[in-house]
Formats: structure tokens, sequence, C-alpha cells
């Protein structure tokens, strides 16, 4: 997901940004889809479901997001990582930074937590995912030298940027994600930019302004991944659901997995599991 917005650059010192995240945080909007949705029925444990909790509403948000993008027309294919995920940080024109480090970490981990994917920094192994932090004056430059994106004006547009790559079966082997540190700092806008972009990159590649409560929605305040993310990924990364599926291939096994999910809680606490790890403990 690439955030939109004109640019500003302010200047903060580390306390700032710690304050201004916690507040961007707790200021963050839960508010659900009101449309494009009918009424989810109640189950046995419970009085009633939340809007975005009918097994239709979920399988039309993943089709929605996993299989197309916001930049290009897709073949509407499944795509996940199957190999484990080794990742940098490559300063650009900066000085390391801890608490930018930290907030990956935490999400990284975080993901792994959900996705069952082996993710972990690269110690003593090549990376195949690359965090480039760099300044809003090279922001361009860094995209262009290393991503390969083609997307006309990206650096005036966006706030932060991911990329990935894919082989012949859809399979993603490589990623990049760049932030311009000081821009995201200025705008309070580092914590989406570390939660979208690495969410993303996993194979959640496409924005909609109708899924909601999600960080796909660029309408939306929302900042950490909810609970409509948290299904949305474990369905992704669910065994049964192959790199390389078809919209076709993937729906009747997703109906299915949906269902599964449905059935033993795993929807209906879904907000309350994705809540208790990754950025949520740094910022309450």
């Amino acid at each position: 997901m690439l955030m939109w917005f004109n640019k500003t650059i302010l200047n903060l010192n580390l306390s700032s940004v710690l304050v201004l995240a916690i507040s961007l945080f707790l200021y963050g909007s839960n508010s659900y889809a009101e449309s494009h949705l009918e009424k989810a029925q109640p189950n046995k444990t419970s009085n009633k479901f939340t809007l975005w909790q009918n097994p239709q509403y979920i399988l039309k948000s993943f089709q929605e997001i996993a299989l197309k993008n916001e930049y290009k027309k897709t073949h509407k294919r499944i795509l996940k990582w199957q190999q484990p995920i080794r990742y940098q940080f490559n300063y650009q024109h900066l000085k390391k930074n801890n608490l930018v480090e930290k907030l990956f970490n935490a999400h990284l981990k975080h993901l792994a937590d959900i996705t069952g994917l082996d993710i972990q920094p690269a110690k003593n192994s090549v990376a195949n995912f690359t965090i480039y932090l760099t300044k809003d004056k090279n922001y361009a430059d860094i995209i262009k030298k290393y991503t390969g994106s083609t997307v006309k004006n990206l650096e005036k547009d966006s706030h932060c940027m991911g990329s990935y790559k894919t082989n012949k079966q859809n399979e993603i082997i490589q990623a990049d994600v760049v932030l311009p540190v000081d821009h995201d700092y200025s705008r309070g806008l580092l914590v989406s930019c570390v939660v979208e972009e690495t969410t993303q990159v996993l194979g959640l590649p496409n924005d909609a302004s109708w899924v909601n409560p999600s960080i796909a929605n660029d309408d939306s305040k929302i900042e950490l991944l909810t609970g409509l993310d948290y299904i949305l990924l474990k369905l992704l990364y669910n065994s049964e659901i192959k790199a390389g599926m078809s919209q076709t291939e993937s729906q009747k096994v997703l109906k299915k997995e949906i269902q599964q999910l449905m059935d033993n809680g795993e929807v209906k606490n879904a907000a309350k599991t994705v809540n208790s790890k990754g950025l949520y403990q740094l910022v309450n």
C-alpha cells in the first residue's frame, strides 16, 4: 500500500516521535464498513458478529486485496512466500535509527506469528527482504535505484513504498520497502508505513476503500493490523492455499477455511488476538 498526501517536512526529536506514534495509534479509527455487506448471523457462542465477520464479506475482501493490484492488471493468482524470509536494514544517507528498527522487528515478528513464516534478520545468510531507510530528498533516487518501480511520480505522491518479485510459480522470492524517515516522522506516519508496507509485500498488494476495518483501506485512519487483516493473513498462509492458484481454484478452499475459522472462534476473537502482540504492545 502506498500512502498519499502532500508533503511538509518538520523537525522532531526522538521523544516527540515516540509520543506522536502513541498518540497516532490512540487516534486511529476502527470504524466498520456500512455497505457491501449483509448483516452476519450469530453463532452459538456469540450474540452477534460485527459487520466484517460475515463469511461472504471476508471472501470478497480476500479476493479484492490478495488477487488484485492497485497499479496494474493481474491474472488474479495467489502470491505468497514459500521460503524463509531474511531481512536487512540498508541505510542510505542516514544514520542508524534504533527506534525504526525496533518497530520493524516487532511487526515482522508479529507477522511471523500470524502466518507461520520463518522471518528472521539476515545475520549469516543472504537477505531476500531489504528495508531501505533514507531521507526525503533521496527518496526518488532510492526507489529508482533499488526497486525498479515504473510508477510515475511515486516519490511525490507517496510517503513510503513496497515492492516484490515473484517466480514463475507466483511465489514471492524478494521484497523491498523504502521509507523516507524524516518525512514519515514529520507526518506521524512511521507506524503506518512500517505496518502497511511490510504486510502487503507478504502477498496482499491491493488497496480498497470498501474493505474495512483494514490497513488496506487508505481512506481510514487505521494504523495497526485489525481483526480482518489477521484473518486475511491466516487465509493466505493456510497450507491449503497454494501460490499460483486462480480465483476459481482458491474460492472453494477459501470458503471451507473461512467456515473453519468461524467455527473455531478465530473470526469472533480476531481483534482480541491481533491486539495481543506486535506493535500494540509498544503503544499501549
